[in-house]
């Protein structure tokens, strides 16, 4: 699944309120959006990590998940009018590599199978992805970007280019068996209990890379004493990073749970470092080509009938 790309819809669903069926949410030209998909499609969101459930700003994520459901379903009726088809084995191969990874996350299997998000509605959700997918290749596919826009890119929108990073150590309490398979519940909570008691010792100011030596299951970084060297938000998980770039130099974290298992945290330092130009061509080049496909969106809602309950 794609990430949020917001397309300018705030207008649109304050000015095109109508009245329809309160069994929906939205009428995409001759396509209605139910609020079941639109609830599914919610918590999968949530539940994926794509949106963040906020309270104070619940009129703003109502507003992105609406967004992304009319981005995909314009796209796919674009799509379908071109005659645009994916495989029926790559729709099989990717919707077992995400029961695969629910496998291994119980967490995260239990909140969509509570929303009801069934296999068929994967198989959807993926069919429609890989085909909004392909139509996006083929409308850039042609469009060339010259260094000159790279460079006028680059200059107009230098904070984009100042990266925070952090430098971080960690302790590792992995909750997955050999296999790479979650384990039990009744093993996951003996595992937190076993992270807390390392994080009392280092909340009782015993030597973090000590400890990270002797209890990390994070080989890797553990010999080093847990260091993670310098890495930014989008560089890692992302249930790790959204909690680590919350904590200042040289504090601790709580208990970090993420699909790999208990993460206890320590910050050493914080940097923002500014990318060069050449070394930012790629990243400037789609931007660039992501830009002229959401006017090329846009352009389509305009000519559409997109009405919003």
């Amino acid at each position: 699944m794609k990430k949020i790309v917001l397309m300018g819809l705030t207008i649109l669903i304050s000015t095109n309120m109508v009245a329809c069926s309160n069994k929906t949410v939205a009428k995409i030209n001759d396509v209605d959006v139910s609020k079941e998909e639109y609830k599914k499609t919610e918590e999968f969101l949530y539940a994926t990590g794509y949106v963040e459930k906020n309270e104070k700003n619940s009129d703003k994520v109502n507003n992105d998940i609406l967004s992304f459901i009319i981005d995909n379903e314009v796209a796919y009726q674009e799509a379908q009018k071109e005659n645009i088809k994916v495989k029926d084995s790559d729709v099989n191969e990717k919707v077992e590599q995400l029961k695969e990874t629910l496998e291994n996350n119980t967490s995260y299997k239990e909140k969509l199978e509570s929303a009801g998000i069934t296999e068929d509605f994967l198989k959807e959700q993926v069919k429609k992805d890989l085909t909004v997918a392909k139509y996006k290749e083929n409308f850039i596919k042609d469009i060339k970007v010259t260094d000159k826009e790279m460079e006028a890119y680059y200059n107009n929108n230098k904070d984009q280019f100042n990266v925070k990073e952090v430098k971080a150590s960690q302790i590792l309490i992995s909750t997955l068996d050999e296999d790479n398979k979650e384990v039990s519940k009744e093993q996951k909570e003996k595992l937190k209990e076993k992270a807390q008691s390392i994080l009392d010792k280092v909340n009782n100011n015993e030597d973090f890379a000590s400890l990270a030596k002797k209890y990390s299951d994070d080989k890797n970084s553990g010999k080093d004493g847990g260091d993670l060297g310098y890495f930014a938000k989008n560089e890692k998980n992302i249930e790790f990073t959204k909690e680590v770039f919350k904590l200042d130099t040289n504090q601790v974290s709580n208990l970090i749970e993420t699909s790999y298992g208990y993460h206890i945290v320590k910050v050493t330092d914080k940097t923002t470092v500014t990318k060069s130009l050449e070394d930012s061509k790629d990243d400037i080049k789609t931007k660039i080509l992501n830009e002229k496909y959401t006017k090329h969106i846009d352009s389509l809602y305009k000519k559409g009938k997109i009405t919003i309950t």
